[in-house]
Order: C-alpha cells, then sequence, then structure tokens
C-alpha cells in the first residue's frame, strides 16, 4: 500500500468493520453522498488515521490544490485528498472505516487496489457505497434511494436486487466490481435528486442515504441536526419555486407523473442513471438559478 500516508497508529484490531466510501464529482449530485459521509464521521467521532497521496491518481488543473495563509504569512498548499478514517460503534460489535474524496481521474485500477488491499488487512466484511445521482423527481416527495447488489450473499441476507444497468459508471461501479471479484460482498445506495435543483447541496439527499444505511445496517443514530437542516432546505426550496408559476406547473407534472407510475422504492438505479442531465428545464427563472448559486456551500 505504498500510496497510503498514515497520519495516526494503525489500528490492530477492528470489530467486523464496514468499509462506507463516498467520492464527490460525478457520483455526488447535490454533494448527498459526502454530506452522508460527513455527517455520519461527526456524528460517530471518526478519528483519520491514513489518506491517499494524491500525486498519482489527480490532475491539479482540473481540481486544483488550495493556497491559505497562516498567521498572515505562512503560505499552506491544501492537497485533494482521500481521507480514511474509523468509528467505533458503541452499541454493537462492529467498527466502521469511511473513505471520503474527490473522485480519481487517473490510474483508477491502482486506486481501488490500494483499498481494496487495505480492507483485506483490516478484514473488512462489506463494502457500502454512496451515491447521489439526477433524476426526474420532484423535490415535494420524499427522496428515493435505491439499493442495489450483485453479491447473492447480499441480494439475500439484506433482500436487495440485482443492477442491471449497462453503461458508463464511476469509481462506485469499478470498486464494487473489485471488491466482489476479491470476495468482498458490496452494495450501492444511490439518492435521487431532482434534477432540476443541483447547484446546492441537498441535506435532503444525505439524509435519505443515512436512514437507509442505517436500516441496512440495523442501528440507529440521532440525526436531528439532518432533519432540521432537510426542514429549512425544504421551505427555501418551495418559497422560491411557489412564486414561479412556470416552476411550479412543471413540478406538479413531475409529481403526477411519479404519482401515476407508482414506482417501486427499489427499483433499479440503472433507469434514473439513464436520466441523468435528461429532461432539463427552462422554467426556471434566473432568481431560482442565482438562488441556488448563492447558497452553493464552499
Amino acid at each position: 500500500m505504498e500510496d497510503l500516508v498514515w497520519l495516526d497508529s494503525i489500528p490492530s484490531e477492528l470489530r467486523r468493520p464496514i468499509l462506507i466510501t463516498a467520492f464527490s464529482g460525478w457520483n455526488d449530485a447535490a454533494e448527498a453522498a459526502t454530506l452522508a459521509v460527513d455527517f455520519l464521521r461527526k456524528k460517530l467521532h471518526a478519528r483519520v488515521i491514513a489518506e491517499i497521496d494524491p500525486e498519482e491518481f489527480y490532475d491539479f488543473t482540473t481540481i486544483r490544490p488550495h493556497v491559505s495563509l497562516q498567521d498572515s504569512l505562512i503560505r499552506q498548499i491544501r492537497w485533494p485528498r482521500t481521507s480514511i478514517s474509523i468509528a467505533h460503534l458503541e452499541y454493537i460489535d462492529r467498527d466502521l472505516i469511511f473513505v471520503k474524496g474527490p473522485e480519481p481521474q487517473l490510474k483508477w485500477k491502482r486506486f481501488v487496489s490500494t483499498l481494496f488491499e487495505l480492507a483485506e488487512d483490516f478484514e473488512v466484511e462489506m463494502i457500502v457505497s454512496l451515491g447521489a445521482l439526477l433524476a426526474d423527481y420532484p423535490h415535494t416527495r420524499p427522496v428515493r434511494v435505491t439499493a442495489t447488489s450483485n453479491s447473492p450473499e447480499l441480494l439475500e441476507k439484506y433482500g436487495l436486487m440485482p443492477s442491471s444497468y449497462e453503461g458508463p459508471t464511476g469509481i462506485i461501479g469499478v470498486l464494487t466490481s473489485w471488491f466482489d471479484k476479491g470476495g468482498i460482498p458490496g452494495t450501492s445506495l444511490w439518492a435521487n435528486i431532482p434534477h432540476y435543483i443541483t447547484q446546492t447541496p441537498s441535506p435532503k439527499g444525505a439524509r435519505a442515504l443515512v436512514e437507509k444505511l442505517l436500516e441496512l445496517l440495523a442501528f440507529r443514530i440521532d440525526t436531528l441536526e439532518l432533519d432540521l437542516a432537510t426542514a429549512e432546505y425544504d421551505r427555501q426550496i418551495a418559497s422560491i419555486i411557489d412564486n414561479d408559476e412556470e416552476a411550479k406547473a412543471y413540478v406538479a407534472q413531475l409529481e403526477a407523473s411519479r404519482d401515476l407510475e407508482q414506482i417501486d422504492a427499489d427499483t433499479d438505479p440503472a433507469v434514473f442513471e439513464q436520466q441523468i442531465e435528461s429532461g432539463s428545464i427552462d422554467s426556471l427563472t434566473e432568481e431560482v438559478q442565482n438562488f441556488l448559486r448563492n447558497h452553493k456551500k464552499d
């Protein structure tokens, strides 16, 4: 694992660990997946133990490092990084390993191999990848999260369904397939984000992913922080869309379509992956777009 940089002592033994991943970029519409992992790491007091050296995996002209000043004199470079942290669950005999970072642009096989070796060393039992994608789905409905796996073991244990998607994939697809072939079963959880609300982070999508993950792993934590953020998110979006008749009409059309179809919550995410960037509407006013831009997280 030459690409791993250890920042803290290496844990000698973990209890039935599960690896949970989220990558910003193509797999992370409205930042829902990375927000979910940020919330879980904070709530569970996860400790950062390592990061992957970015030198081999990122094009720094695309994902640029950031410079900051310390004490108004010292310039410090903050590089894109994939961090690895560990949380010990107090109420069940299990530990969680979180992996979060930008989707790599280079040497995916080497990147995934590094994570797989780490998982083998820690005797990881399962990998759960969190993602979010754009869909023709109204913001007024609960966020739908689809859960799939190609592992016979997980399909039977959790009542999941296999993914039949074929087409371009992100690092999540490569990671899950690599782990599965290596004997570590995996599942992917995908939040469906309204395609007309993409320029602001979605705590609503993050909350849906967290709830689905907690259901899958059979434990509970307090999600009040996400609940409050979701309520405010819904209020702000509604206050703007309700003042635009064209936007209201479009959302009503989506509501009628979704209610008519009555698609089951566990529908194959291939259906929604094929909707990415589809049906982009022009009926949202410049006021709406400005609002979303102004509320985008730094």
